[in-house]
């Protein structure tokens, strides 16, 4: 039989020194969890985008931390989540600015921003100066809501539109229309449009369509002729005569009455014109793809002084329409104000007829 372990003195002696080994060890260990960990210092700033006041791990790091390329840190951005991306091509006047390019402050008052001035008035003509002329501004058009014509007997009249603009005088073989002051400072293709087409070349604008005022000189005995022709030759309008007078109350509220040559002058001579019109009709066509016929005067050309193959009443005379070559202008002198409202009288001359 063995004898027991603990009668063998080298067996023993080992068993003693491991004992002792694992008691300084224990020690040592319970020493250091024990013992509060070395203040790491001042918390430096990472530069890892998205991380904020993240300290230093160990002396590695933190050296790593000093070298130069790792100085994108300043204390100036702790109120962002990233710090900045400076490059020569950003517009650094959107960053925060450094403390140090702060402007200092000062006791000065910033001035008020300076309120603009009002627009001056003209200042009145000296002796022998012209009066600037007055900026005449565009005119609406009425949409036929221009009133009873003046001076007129409405109740011997008969309206021939649903916003009346247009009578007949049967008896006075007469055609009546309202219509209102849209140009007194143009050169002119036309005395009349219909309201809302070319106002800009036209003295008065009649709201009315033009095949309304061709019927009504149907109905009071005026027979149509033929419009311009321009090919192969030229050959002017035809029709009966229709003379044309205009009436319109003033400032007063005095009622004039003037010729309508009286407002159209002629642009070689400065003087009114002189020619009557003629009743030429204007003409037809037919939209092939809707069948629907349509008159061509309703574009506008109501009673010209350039010659237009559409013209209900055209010049019995050679008229460019040519821009740079118009024979009228308006004569403002003779022209109410802009907006006024006008009576315009069609009488067609038929005494004269065989």
């Amino acid at each position: 039989m063995k004898p027991p372990l603990s009668t063998k003195p080298g067996r023993c002696w080992w068993l003693a020194l491991m004992a002792v080994v694992l008691f300084v060890g224990c020690r040592q260990e319970a020493e250091q969890t024990t013992k509060p960990a070395p203040d790491p210092g001042p918390a430096e700033l990472s530069i890892t985008p998205g991380v904020e006041n993240a300290p230093a791990e160990s002396s590695e790091e933190q050296a790593h931390e000093d070298r130069p390329e790792a100085q994108e840190t300043r204390p100036w951005t702790d109120n962002l989540t990233a710090p900045p991306v400076f490059s020569e091509d950003l517009d650094k006047s959107t960053l925060p600015a450094r403390p140090e390019e702060t402007a200092p402050p000062t006791d000065e008052t910033p001035e008020p921003p300076k309120e603009p001035e009002p627009p001056k008035e003209p200042e009145p003509a000296g002796d022998g100066a012209e009066p600037a002329a007055p900026v005449e501004t565009e005119v609406k058009p009425a949409g036929g809501k221009l009133g009873p014509p003046l001076g007129e007997d409405v109740a011997k009249l008969v309206p021939l539109d649903p916003n009346p603009a247009v009578w007949i005088d049967k008896a006075a073989h007469r055609v009546v229309l309202t219509a209102q002051v849209c140009q007194r400072n143009a050169p002119l293709e036309m005395f009349a449009c219909t309201s809302g087409t070319k106002e800009h070349e036209a003295v008065v604008a009649v709201p009315a369509r033009a095949r309304t005022i061709h019927a009504a000189l149907l109905a009071v005995g005026a027979t149509p002729g033929k419009p311009v022709q321009f090919h192969p030759q030229y050959v002017a309008a035809t029709g009966d005569e229709v003379e044309i007078d205009v009436r319109w109350k003033d400032e007063n509220g005095k009622i004039h009455t003037a010729k309508a040559q009286e407002w159209i002058r002629d642009i070689q001579t400065k003087k009114a014109m002189t020619h009557n019109w003629v009743f030429g009709g204007s003409s037809f066509w037919t939209d092939e793809e809707s069948g629907r016929q349509y008159y061509s005067a309703d574009s506008g050309d109501l009673i010209c002084v350039s010659n237009f193959p559409s013209a209900m009443l055209d010049l019995p005379i050679e008229s460019t329409q040519s821009d740079s070559d118009l024979l009228f202008e308006a004569f403002t002198e003779n022209i109410p104000p802009l907006g006024t409202t006008v009576t315009v009288i069609l009488k067609p001359k038929l005494a004269d007829k065989k």
